[in-house]
Formats: C-alpha cells, sequence, structure tokens
C-alpha cells in the first residue's frame, strides 16, 4: 500500500497539506522520497542475502552495540557525535545504536539541547 504524500505521484502531494505550504514541505518530501527509496533497496538487498551473511551482520552489529554501550559506562553523558567519532562510524549510525539501547532500556536520556 502506497502512502500518497510519499508516492513521488505530484499529484497527491496537494492533498497532504493545506495550500500554501506545499513549497515549504518541498524539502520534507524529497526526504520522505528518499526514505521510501532507501527502504525499497534495503528491501532488495536483503532477498539475496544468504542467512551467513544475515549472522555476520547480527553479530558486527551487536558487537558495536556493546561498544556503544561500554563507551556510555566509561564516558558517562556523551553525545551522539562523541560516541561516532569514538567507534569510527558515522553520526547517523551511532544515533541507530543509542536509539536501539534507549528502546531496550539499557541507556535514557537525561537531557536535549537546542544547537
Amino acid at each position: 500500500m502506497k502512502n500518497s504524500c510519499c508516492s513521488g505521484d505530484e499529484s497527491s502531494k496537494s492533498g497532504c497539506m493545506p495550500e500554501g505550504m506545499t513549497e515549504a514541505a518541498n524539502p520534507m518530501m524529497d526526504m520522505c522520497k528518499s526514505m521510501m527509496e532507501s527502504i525499497n533497496n534495503t528491501a532488495k538487498m536483503a532477498g539475496f542475502a544468504t542467512s551467513e551473511v544475515r549472522a555476520l551482520f547480527e553479530e558486527w552489529a551487536n558487537e558495536v552495540e556493546n561498544e556503544v554501550l561500554f563507551h556510555i559506562k566509561r564516558n558517562g553523558q556523551v553525545a551522539p557525535n562523541d560516541i561516532a567519532k569514538e567507534l569510527k562510524i558515522s553520526e547517523d549510525s551511532a544515533l541507530y545504536f543509542v536509539s536501539k539501547l534507549i528502546r531496550e532500556k539499557k541507556i535514557k536520556i537525561l537531557a536535549v539541547q537546542v544547537i
């Protein structure tokens, strides 16, 4: 089932938001379209992965998650960009692992800051 707001179909975009907001929301539409393309590409690639490749990925992801947790325990309050630098991963990857640890209730957010 397609979300008409994310389909990339120009005729459906105006139905997502009040008139006049479509120009301001164009970056949001582009981001939505990009996310949907990434999800589709990931799903296609996952179909080709063998069980061995999936197991290796899960092993790697668990190892990185443990390193993130160790870094947080060792340093106390840390920002995702500090984790990214320490572990030599992107900030988006650090945020993914931090979010996962939060969902699993292994860590908690103590502060949020406007930048």
